[in-house]
């Protein structure tokens, strides 16, 4: 196994994320961490009430919930205080993906829908009818050899009644941000080498306050980063009190401005 590190420079600590927001971590089959990022530690952990193992969750702005894809393809609402789940829709074509590829759970704010894909495999699911579009494999467009190996994924301006969005990715095996310039089609390009080398699963969402403003947060190699989207650069590094168990999916909710 390649052993994968962040750069010296920026794995140095600060006290904290100067954020009022709380990311909702995804760890083991269904193990909920949520993490106060302004005081930069674990507040919380309980399982979630389903069977089997989550795919994936994601923060939905339509309704202000934290939602997960269950292994039989259910979208279901999390009670982030009791693990509990209701149901929002199953899909009705499955997604095919190999046990150790990541799969991407991720709510376009515009039309409300979700993305859900793994590998290549790119889908689009109406969250009111279930409904599964095929949308065009993942795959470069700017010359980049070789095919996306995509780990994490996020929309900006996470917020109800979006007008507008663009929608970025952490690809794993180059440790690189990708803008998906036409997610119907697959379309990707590289928008620059993030100087990060990734060990094992990762978590990467964006979070938008009051004022429009975008927070990328990128969980890897067991820290919190956040990362300037328009640079493919990180900013800065923590790590997170209590956090002892490793997370494979993350979503962060706006807190308040005080």
């Amino acid at each position: 196994m390649r052993t994968y590190a962040l750069p010296g420079a920026i794995a140095a600590l600060i006290a904290g994320p100067a954020l009022s927001d709380t990311a909702f971590g995804l760890a083991g089959d269904r193990t909920l961490v949520e993490i106060d990022l302004t005081a930069a530690q674990v507040v919380g952990m309980r399982d979630i009430d389903v069977d089997g193992r989550l795919l994936g969750l994601d923060y939905r702005p339509a309704t202000g919930r934290i939602i997960a894809v269950t292994e039989d393809f259910t979208v279901v609402n999390i009670d982030v205080q009791t693990g509990m789940v209701e149901e929002v829709v199953t899909m009705d074509t499955p997604l095919e993906f190999d046990a150790d590829t990541p799969v991407i759970v991720d709510i376009n704010p515009v039309p409300d829908a979700l993305r859900f894909m793994a590998g290549t495999v790119n889908h689009r699911v109406n969250l009111s009818s279930g409904e599964v579009t095929v949308d065009g494999e993942l795959h470069f467009d700017d010359g980049t050899d070789g095919a996306p190996m995509v780990g994490g994924t996020a929309y900006t301006n996470v917020v109800d009644g979006a007008e507008e969005t663009r929608m970025f990715n952490i690809d794993v095996s180059r440790g690189a941000l990708l803008r998906q310039t036409a997610p119907n089609d697959g379309v990707m390009e590289v928008t620059g080498d993030l100087g990060v080398m990734f060990d094992g699963p990762i978590g990467f969402d964006v979070v938008t306050d009051s004022d429009g403003n975008d927070t990328a947060w990128l969980y890897a190699n067991g820290m919190f980063h956040t990362v300037d989207l328009e640079a493919a650069s990180i900013l800065d590094s923590w790590e997170i009190e209590a956090l002892d168990i490793a997370l494979r999916d993350i979503a962060v909710m706006p807190g308040s401005d005080d």
